[in-house]
């Protein structure tokens, strides 16, 4: 399971909401500088009104005010009503002194007013090239978030197919059909997941062509050894007659194991719950055992396996402590999350590790070799653990569930 901050996807949240704050924190600044620059522009044009008025002071009202309309202001009678004064820095005010002259800045729904006081005098001029507000910082906010989450979107729905993606690869590979869904995009993901279905879609193919074939084998090696075997019961008893059933009893036993690799190999797992007591009891008919010399404990719980493939697994461990003890009962005990197949017996006389590969078998054992190889894989495609130890003379075969 992928952790949460290794995650593609949280990796893309966070960059989304990072770029997000960066970008606020942009918009913020840049209205700020907005706000400062247009109180210099305010500064600069009454400073501007106050030098036209001083250099007109000598010509007629039409001239002065034909000068004032050139440089964009009107000349008004009175302040309209939701006319608001507007806060200077201290250092443009003292600016604006320069000239002997007050300036008071308003501004109503249309503009800007300048209000020039001198002695007791007072004017109002209207800037009338001013303008309306400048929207230009917003509509860049705008068009700059509009563009990254429209960005944040897009590679989301490209992403969200990894999900599916993810979902459809561990349902391979506990063994479940998937369907092969077709991606109809042009990005990576999209050839990645058409690439991964094309290769699953091979590897179809190619399982059911060899189950096909080890049947078909299998089938095929079935009906002489069954022949065979009915021909050696109707022969009299002789050496002969003995040492060609047990070739034909040998031959069987590998046909089964060879169906029971065939089947682990398919990934076709069936789990539902079922007795541990229930497939040791099936495990002891198969074998033919006594049961005196077995001593079940505590193994009335139920597990979530495939019962077909469990029950070999526990078949191939349980005759290999039965064969090799050198007392009985063998001992199988569980306590609810370990399963334990216990036997006295001789040492191992390889490693472990040898012993739960395929084809290895003690000398003169008479054994396949495919046992514990088989209970191994059957364990791993559980994600069981199967655990060897060997102590006091007790070999200890512990499968853990948990």
């Amino acid at each position: 399971m992928i952790s949460r901050r290794h995650s593609v996807f949280f990796k893309l949240h966070a960059f989304f909401f990072l770029a997000l704050i960066v970008l606020v924190l942009l918009f913020v600044s840049a209205l700020h500088e907005q706000e400062r620059q247009k109180l210099h522009l305010l500064a600069h044009r009454s400073m501007e009104l106050s030098r036209i008025i001083d250099e007109t002071k000598a010509r007629s009202c039409m001239e002065k005010n034909h000068e004032l309309a050139e440089a964009g202001f009107k000349v008004m009678e009175a302040k309209t009503r939701k006319c608001e004064a507007i806060k200077l820095p201290p250092p443009m005010q003292s600016k604006l002194r320069s000239r002997n002259v007050k300036v008071t800045i308003y501004k109503d729904d249309v503009g800007f007013i300048y209000e020039l006081s001198e002695g007791h005098c007072t004017m109002l001029y209207r800037d009338t090239a001013e303008g309306r507000t400048y929207y230009f910082v917003w509509f860049l906010f705008f068009a700059l978030l509009g563009g990254l989450v429209s960005m944040y979107l897009l590679l989301w729905s490209n992403l969200k197919p990894l999900k599916y993606l993810y979902k459809q690869i561990q349902r391979y590979g506990e063994g479940e059909e998937v369907l092969n869904s077709t991606n109809n995009g042009k990005d990576e993901i999209a050839l990645i997941s058409n690439a991964l279905y094309d290769a699953l879609e091979k590897q179809n193919r190619l399982k059911k062509s060899r189950e096909l074939f080890l049947r078909n084998i299998m089938h095929e090696l079935k009906t002489p050894i069954t022949k065979g075997k009915l021909i050696v019961e109707l022969e009299d008893p002789s050496p002969n007659r003995n040492l060609l059933a047990k070739l034909f009893l040998r031959l069987e036993h590998l046909i089964h194991q060879m169906a029971d690799i065939e089947k682990m190999h398919a990934f076709s797992l069936k789990r539902h719950d079922v007795s541990i007591a229930t497939m040791v009891d099936t495990v002891i008919d198969h074998l033919l055992l006594d049961e005196s010399n077995i001593h079940l404990i505590g193994c009335d719980q139920n597990i979530h396996v495939d019962p077909t493939l469990f029950t070999s697994a526990l078949e191939n461990l349980i005759d290999n402590a039965y064969r090799h003890a050198t007392a009985y009962p063998i001992e199988i005990i569980c306590d609810g999350s370990t399963l334990c197949i216990k036997n006295e017996g001789e040492p191992l006389k390889r490693p472990v590790e040898e012993a739960l590969q395929a084809f290895v078998t003690e000398r003169g054992d008479g054994g396949l070799g495919l046992g514990l190889y088989i209970a191994q894989s059957v364990c791993e495609l559980h994600r069981f653990n199967l655990n060897y130890e060997y102590k006091e003379g007790i070999h200890h075969f512990c499968i853990r569930f948990i």
